[in-house]
């Protein structure tokens, strides 16, 4: 593997000025032909290659907070093993993870896939955020739809895989069909929504469509909304059940978009551990 840095202060996010660490991570080209996406995602395992956990972190209802939750996670983890943690999006019009984050990238996860499959040695771009966090995330795009490739975006998620600890993604709400790839590539899932009666119910329509691929290793968040009418907590609870996932209350978090994380991560502290604890399973 080939790696190289350079600073890059055009390309920072709310914090204007701030340079961010720009880095390139590109495979060196196989020797042989390429021999197909199935061989790609199987090599890992092949070669013994330990492979961390890939959390999918997906929105049962418009505003359930996916960004924050996605960032906060990414955050947490990298505290324990900088340097190690991948936290990403897929592109976008909201550009919410690269907000939160203050750097951004020069392409999405999406737009890496479409020549992952056809330049192996294209490079994976990433930038280096608080405590070390790594981001794949771009600003908002306004641009056409992107048509990217089912097996380029399996091939980066398993290379990810292989190079870090955690890779979290942020898959909004499974509106994109990269959101819903990377759902099928990942290792757990978190559901969020709003904890109000509302969500709840948009929340079990969207649960029983939803295929039950990880048992026993999905997580239900439920996110604290101010003094709207709260759900009953043995409906939640039920919800959760029924998946077969850990039921996760998470209180109000201040903006992340204000830069008040520290304060963030010590409210979200105990939430945090519980879902650090559903990806240690």
């Amino acid at each position: 593997m080939r790696l190289r840095e350079h600073i890059a202060s055009d390309r920072v996010g709310p914090q204007a000025g701030r340079p961010s660490r720009i880095t390139v991570l590109a495979e060196e080209p196989p020797a042989a032909s390429n021999p197909g996406p199935n061989h790609d995602v199987a090599r890992g395992a092949a070669r013994g290659v330990e492979r961390g956990a890939l959390l999918a972190v997906c929105g049962l209802c418009g505003g359930a907070g996916t960004s924050t939750l996605a960032y906060l996670v990414a955050l947490a983890a990298a505290r324990s093993h900088p340097g190690s943690v991948l936290v990403a999006d897929t592109g976008g019009p909201t550009g919410g993870l690269s907000c939160y984050a203050g750097v951004e990238t020069p392409r999405s996860l999406a737009e890496l896939s479409e020549d992952a499959l056809a330049r192996p040695s294209t490079g994976l771009v990433i930038a280096t955020g608080r405590d070390r966090v790594l981001v794949l995330a771009t600003g908002p795009r306004f641009t056409r739809a992107c048509a990217c490739a089912r097996e380029g975006i399996e091939l980066l998620l398993d290379q990810a895989r292989e190079r870090y600890t955690l890779t979290v993604i942020d898959c909004g709400t499974l509106s994109r069909d990269a959101d819903q790839i990377a759902l099928a590539s990942a290792s757990h899932v978190a559901w969020v929504l709003p904890a109000t009666l509302s969500a709840m119910r948009r929340a079990h329509r969207v649960l029983a469509a939803a295929t039950p691929q990880f048992f026993d290793q999905e997580v239900l968040v439920a996110r604290h909304d101010g003094p709207t009418r709260r759900a009953p907590l043995k409906d939640l609870r039920r919800i959760a059940n029924d998946r077969g996932a850990t039921l996760v209350l998470l209180p109000t978090v201040p903006d992340l978009a204000t830069g008040d994380v520290a304060a963030a991560l010590e409210t979200a502290q105990v939430s945090l551990q519980a879902i650090q604890g559903a990806l240690a399973r």
